[in-house]
């Protein structure tokens, strides 16, 4: 199972209701995919950069969850249907930080490998 991240944006005037039943719907679409939500970050109001569909403030909500790719076409499905949704992005969790990492003590461990060569 892969790491996601999904942003989506809700029309500002909605309730907190509606955003929860929104989060409620995303959580029954991995749980049918055999994934599951690991964070949940709501970021409330916010002026938006620019206006999208005559408002210029959104409610956010960030969630991290794992899943198989399947649940993301559905997700993606779910949100563009969903007329109270502004906009929503559904991306790959790289755990830069992990790689980063790895990465670098590979590049140490060959460069004391050719050190120790000369």
């Amino acid at each position: 199972m892969k790491k996601y991240e999904l942003t989506f944006i809700l029309k500002a005037d909605r309730s907190e209701d509606d955003m929860a039943a929104r989060v409620e719907r995303v959580k029954e679409i991995l749980a049918a995919h055999e994934g599951e939500i690991t964070l949940e970050n709501h970021w409330g109001v916010r002026r938006l950069a620019y206006e999208i569909d005559h408002e210029s403030k959104g409610n956010y909500m960030f969630l991290k969850f794992r899943s198989k790719g399947a649940a993301c076409n559905e997700l993606d499905r779910f949100l563009r249907l969903d007329d109270q949704v502004l906009r929503h992005l559904v991306v790959v969790d790289e755990e830069w930080d992990e790689r980063n990492r790895a990465a670098m003590a590979k590049r140490r461990e060959k460069q004391s490998e050719s050190a120790a060569r000369d």
